[in-house]
């Protein structure tokens, strides 16, 4: 499975480990940019390696502003639990 915008991740590893995020920007093969809408906002996404996520195969395309991003990760989480 490939890593793109738009897709959701959980944390594998650091202090956000399980965390769920969304993808901003794939930066090459083994890096991305991720944002959850509280802590890691879309103007300062966090850089993370691909290695350190798990893909989960849901995409957040319609995610524009953080509020909504906040709202989409917290009904995915719910719903994964």
């Amino acid at each position: 499975m490939d890593i793109a915008k738009g897709s959701v991740v959980i944390a594998k590893a650091g202090r956000d480990k399980g965390k769920a995020f969304a993808v901003t920007e794939v930066l090459d093969a083994r890096t991305v940019l991720i944002a959850d809408g509280k802590s890691r906002k879309l103007e300062r996404p966090k850089r993370k390696n691909v290695i350190h996520l798990q893909m989960t195969g849901t995409t957040a395309d319609c995610v524009t502003t953080n509020r909504q991003l906040r709202i989409f990760l917290k009904n995915f989480q719910n719903h994964e639990a």
